[in-house]
């Protein structure tokens, strides 16, 4: 009878082998691996170095939550608002989403910004239960993205978007960021405050 020694470097070949498989056919596990990398520090949110440098004028858009309350954006000149647009299947979403909360509930109180996140699917019951069942407050909005110009969404997800009081896109960010950072946070309260 004969019995093969296996090495370490056969099992750390089949490890790596069932890793590379999880990550390829599993969003759950890219969604993690992502937020790893997000909680390590890395994805930081490029923060413009002007505050409420121009990028362009935001266009009319509005978004309705799962109870039909309406937001207009055309309607909140005078505040900052955040924008971001993701979708319950979209791991690097999945991963930014704890993030996105934490600013959430470091801001909501804040009188002069308003935080919209939109499922770009429209599909709030979904949505609504996710964010619930994984413990995030921040208000969840559909809306008709397929009517908005390519420069304020392209349909990549995420993207998120800071409009300043005036209306105008200041910052935008397409791909996942940890909005959990203190940079980021200063960044949005100094524009508040403008």
């Amino acid at each position: 009878m004969l019995i093969k020694k296996i090495t370490l470097s056969q099992v750390f070949s089949v490890l790596l082998i069932l890793f590379v498989a999880a990550y390829l056919y599993s969003a759950r596990v890219k969604s993690w691996i992502i937020m790893a990398f997000l909680m390590a520090g890395f994805f930081n949110p490029p923060i413009p170095k002007t505050l409420g440098e121009k990028l362009y004028q935001a266009p009319p858009f509005e978004v309705q939550s799962i109870n039909g309350k309406t937001i207009n954006l055309q309607q909140q000149k005078g505040k900052v608002i955040f924008l971001n647009f993701w979708a319950v299947w979209c791991p690097p979403c999945l991963a930014e989403l704890p993030s996105v909360n934490d600013l959430y509930l470091k801001i909501k109180d804040n009188p002069n910004i308003v935080f919209i996140s939109v499922d770009v699917d429209n599909k709030l019951d979904r949505s609504v239960l996710m964010a619930k069942n994984r413990g995030y407050s921040f208000p969840v909005y559909g809306g008709n993205t397929d009517a908005l110009p390519a420069q304020f969404f392209s349909g990549t997800i995420p993207t998120t978007l800071v409009i300043n009081k005036q209306g105008f896109v200041v910052f935008d960010h397409i791909n996942r960021a940890n909005y959990n950072d203190d940079k980021f946070f200063n960044y949005i309260t100094d524009l508040a405050k403008q």
